[in-house]
């Protein structure tokens, strides 16, 4: 049986660092990171496709990383 996506509304956030370097986050909800099929973890290192043709962003796990702690 196919698992239902994990589906919410994300935001956007600018941030600007001490350095003067402005920054993008992107927030994810509790309702989805909390979720047993969420597959990220806090430290995990990622890889950002942005694909403009079709509007998407895609983040692929690169490694795991060293934690292994759920919040």
């Amino acid at each position: 049986m196919d698992q239902m996506p994990l589906v919410a509304t994300v935001y956007l956030r600018k941030k600007k660092h001490l350095s003067g370097k402005t920054y993008l986050y992107i927030h994810i909800p509790a309702k989805v990171s909390s979720d047993s099929q969420f597959i990220f973890r806090e430290g995990d290192q990622l890889k950002m496709t942005v694909e403009p043709a079709k509007n998407r962003i895609i983040l692929t796990r690169m490694k795991k990383s060293g934690r292994s702690k759920r919040r």
